[in-house]
């Protein structure tokens, strides 16, 4: 089994956090996409890019990515070789899917959807606390009128 460098496919270093990831997600994304770029390499590299990000931007998936990166560099045996295996190809099939769609989706459709998941998803889970309770304070305002 080929390991990929994903971190190398991004250019980012393996210290990278998630929203330096992501930049470099976009970054790259905009010059392989065929929007912007017709040359023959650019689907394939295209692919990389998103199993890279798939990969990367999932915490579960990165470290097991990580602890695999590492083994194949520093050749030490892999005892559970075939397991990760089948993982990695996986998560492969899985960025294949995404890969097709994005690729058929216009380059500004996929920056602004990727933009609002991002903004939206943090800010689903994240001060919701303070959301509830400005809106508890509104709508005890407008029923203090009646």
């Amino acid at each position: 089994m080929e390991l990929v460098n994903y971190y190398t496919v991004l250019k980012i270093d393996t210290s990278a956090d998630l929203d330096t990831i992501k930049k470099a997600f976009r970054r790259e994304i905009a010059l392989y996409h065929p929007d912007k770029n017709k040359s023959e390499g650019a689907k394939a590299h295209f692919n990389l890019l998103v199993e890279g990000f798939d990969i990367l931007s999932n915490p579960e998936k990165r470290k097991a990515y990580d602890d695999m990166l590492e083994r194949s560099t520093t050749n030490k045996p892999i005892l559970i070789e075939q397991k990760k295996q089948q993982q990695y190809t996986e998560w492969k099939k899985e960025a294949k899917k995404k890969s097709d769609t994005y690729w058929l989706t216009d380059l500004t459709d996929l920056l602004l959807l990727d933009l609002f998941l991002d903004v939206g998803l943090s800010s689903l889970f994240s001060g919701t606390e303070s959301l509830i309770d400005g809106l508890d304070d509104s709508l005890g305002d407008i029923f203090d009128i009646f």
